[in-house]
Order: C-alpha cells, then sequence, then structure tokens
C-alpha cells in the first residue's frame, strides 16, 4: 500500500519517464560532480598561493562579471538557436578549459594571473550556458512537468555539491590539486553524451529586431509582471549571500578552524548535503504551497538566520552543521524562481527571461564576492558571514511583513502536457 507521504515523494520523480529527460540529467549529474570538485580545488589553490581572502573574491568576481554584460544578448540567442547545439559547444570548450588548467598546474605553475584568465573565460562560457540551460530543460520535458523538472536538475546539482567537494578534498589531499582539474575535464564527457543522444520540442523565435531589443522586450514584460521582480529579488539573495560565504570556505577552514583541503571540501560537501536532502524531502512540500511567495520568503529568512549563527561557531563540527542547515533552501529558492518564472513566460520568451534572472545573480555574486572578500581580510571571515547572514533576514523580514502581493500571491498550476 502507498500512503499519501510516499505517493507525494514519488510524484516527484515522474519527469523521469521522459527517456530524453533522463539520459539528459544522467550525464548532468556526472559533469557537475566534476565542476564542483573544479570548484573547491580552485578555491584552496587561490588560498593557498595568496593567503589572501580578497583575492579569493577576485578570481570569484572574474568568474561571473562577464556573465552580466553578456546575459542581454545571450538569453535572445538561445531563444534563436538550437539550445542542443549550444549546450554541446559551451561543454567542450568548459572541457578543454579544465584540461588546460590541469596540464598548467602539472607543469608547476603557482602563479595567480593564469587563474583570472581561466576564471574570465570560464564566466563568458556560463553566460551562454545558464539560460540556455534552464529553457532546454523546459523543452525536454514541457511547461506541465516544469517545477518537478527544475528540482530533479537541482537534484543533480546537490548531489554533484555533495559527492564533488569532499572527492577533491580526499583528491587533493591523496594527490595534488591539478588532478582535481583533470577529472573534471574528463566528466565533461559524459554530458556531451548525453546531448548528442537527446531530442527536444524547442519552439524557436523568428530573428527579428536586434539581440538588446529582444532583451528589451523581455524586461518589458517583467514590468508588467510584478511577480517576477519579487521572484527575481528572492534569487538574488540567495546568489548574494550564500554563496559568497561559501567562498570563504577554505580561509575559515584554515585560519579559523586549523584544518586543510581535506576540510574544506567538507564544508562544501555539507552545503551540497543540506540541499540535497532539501531536493528529496522539502522541495516537493513547498512546490505544493500555493501561496509561493509566502513559502520563498520564509526559505529566504531560514538560511538569514541560519548564516547568522553559524558565524559565531569556532568549533569545526558545528560549522559543519550552521553549512548544512543555511544551504537547505538553495535549491528551494533557485529552482523554484527558474521554474515559476519559465511557467509565467511565453513561449519564445523563457531564455530571456532567465536570462534576466542570470544577469541579475550573476551581477550579484562579482559585488558579493569582492565585499566579502574585502571583508574578511578587514574584519575576519566570521564576521563577512554575519553581515551577510543580517543582511538577508532583513531582506526575508521586508518581503515577509511589507509586501503583501507577493505574502499572499497564489500560483496556479500548469497541467502536465500527455
Amino acid at each position: 500500500m502507498i500512503t499519501p507521504t510516499k505517493s507525494l515523494f514519488l510524484d516527484s520523480f515522474t519527469p523521469l519517464k521522459n527517456a530524453n529527460y533522463r539520459t539528459y540529467l544522467l550525464g548532468q549529474c556526472v559533469s557537475l560532480m566534476g565542476t564542483f570538485m573544479q570548484q573547491m580545488a580552485l578555491q584552496w589553490f587561490v588560498w593557498a598561493i595568496t593567503q589572501d581572502t580578497r583575492w579569493v573574491g577576485i578570481v570569484g568576481a572574474v568568474t561571473f562579471a562577464p556573465a552580466f554584460f553578456l546575459m542581454p544578448f545571450t538569453g535572445a540567442i538561445a531563444d534563436r538557436v538550437d539550445r542542443r547545439k549550444l549546450l554541446i559547444t559551451t561543454q567542450i570548450v568548459e572541457m578543454g578549459l579544465a584540461l588546460a588548467l590541469a596540464f598548467l598546474i602539472f607543469a608547476g605553475m603557482h602563479v595567480v594571473w593564469p587563474i583570472l584568465i581561466f576564471a574570465l573565460i570560464l564566466g563568458v562560457v556560463a553566460a551562454f550556458n545558464f539560460p540556455t540551460q534552464g529553457a532546454f530543460i523546459g523543452d525536454l520535458s514541457g511547461m506541465g512537468e516544469i517545477r518537478k523538472s527544475m528540482m530533479l536538475y537541482a537534484l543533480a546539482i546537490e548531489i554533484g555539491r555533495f559527492i564533488g567537494p569532499a572527492l577533491a578534498g580526499f583528491v587533493v589531499a591523496r594527490y595534488n590539486i591539478a588532478t582535481a582539474f583533470l577529472l573534471n575535464g574528463l566528466s565533461f564527457i559524459a554530458v556531451i553524451i548525453s546531448l548528442l543522444l537527446v531530442r527536444a520540442q524547442q519552439i524557436r523565435r523568428p530573428p527579428s529586431g536586434n539581440l538588446l531589443q529582444n532583451f528589451g522586450e523581455a524586461l518589458k514584460y517583467i514590468r508588467q509582471q510584478p511577480r517576477i521582480a519579487d521572484l527575481l529579488i528572492c534569487g538574488l539573495s540567495i546568489t548574494l549571500f550564500v554563496f559568497s560565504s561559501l567562498q570563504l570556505s577554505a580561509p575559515i577552514a584554515d585560519i579559523v578552524l586549523h584544518g586543510g583541503p581535506q576540510l574544506v571540501g567538507y564544508m562544501l560537501a555539507a552545503s551540497g548535503a543540506g540541499a540535497l536532502v532539501s531536493v528529496l524531502f522539502i522541495a516537493p512540500q513547498v512546490q505544493r504551497v500555493a501561496r509561493a511567495g509566502l513559502a520563498l520568503s520564509v526559505a529566504l529568512l531560514w538560511s538569514g538566520l541560519w548564516l547568522v549563527l553559524t558565524s559565531f561557531f569556532t568549533w569545526w563540527p558545528l560549522t559543519l552543521l550552521g553549512i548544512f542547515f543555511y544551504s537547505i533552501n538553495i535549491p528551494v529558492v533557485l529552482a523554484g524562481v527558474s521554474a515559476l518564472i519559465q511557467q509565467m513566460a511565453p513561449t519564445d520568451m523563457r531564455a530571456r527571461l532567465l536570462s534576466v534572472s542570470a544577469m541579475l545573480s550573476t551581477g550579484a555574486q562579482p559585488l558579493g564576492a569582492l565585499l566579502v572578500g574585502w571583508l574578511g581580510n578587514a574584519l575576519g571571515p566570521l564576521i563577512a558571514i554575519r553581515i551577510n547572514g543580517l543582511l538577508m533576514t532583513i531582506i526575508a523580514l521586508a518581503l515577509l511583513f511589507f509586501h503583501r502581493e507577493f505574502r499572499n500571491w497564489v500560483v496556479v498550476r500548469a497541467t502536465p502536457a500527455h
């Protein structure tokens, strides 16, 4: 006998009945583990050669800054071209970057400027990747399943964020940093093969008007849809405060907790574990809350309060616990925002609206990375995280108590296509 709770849990996985979506998600699971291995290894490498939180912040900023300037164009491009072929191209470029950096580190590179070039190119690729990938998932699953499909994609991300950093910590401690980059490069083979195999139902926008005009149409649509603007604020809060706090994992592990690269891996894995638990058990419940604005605001408040609490911990088990709890709502907010925006978007504007979301998020990430890097250097990394938590808590309370329309917003569920 299937209980209501078990039925609800199983219902979250119905997009996996779609063979194309299932194949793509499997390839992503493998590739994302490599991606998060690389993120941990990169953070530790920069910290090891500079011993300066400002450089950690600068590298983070350079990684995300290009996307802010390119997003007005990449979303419009993704609405016009074959998204599957565009994703194959971006994955090949990312694979080449990882393998090139592995070679340089194997050869004895011990300076930071090649890392900045690597981060810059990676940021340019990400500008194409984010809106294209989000819309491509909609092409594979259809709008009736988009919220569950985005949450399952978030599950793949969190599996990668849980396993990847822990594996990277082991690889870096046991072997070397270059091996982590090499393994990431090889992991792209899985997602490239999956993209070659799948077929998607994409409605392409005819090439009318220039790309900037197309982006302007998306901004005009957002002005007419205040709930989309509210959703963008929610996504912005996670990227600005939670992700920038995670960028201080290496200095906290070294200075505060007196650990090494393996502890950094455990810290980032704790974040992935919290988000993974959320995708499996919390997000499916949140998706069924009709008042989406209320649910997202409470999720932000939870993460903000846990950021503040974690900033007082100086014993590594408590730090891991705090990271676990403030990361729980990463997929609840980000996957929820992405899915709701696509549900509200016209069919030929989904990638462009996602590009606006990504533009704001990626614009916030370099700002957050720089600020947290400078605050960490001036006041200490724990104080920097405390400030992030206080600001996030204030935003969440403002949404809850002063934004009644968003708090009471009821989402009309789409009907799955048959």
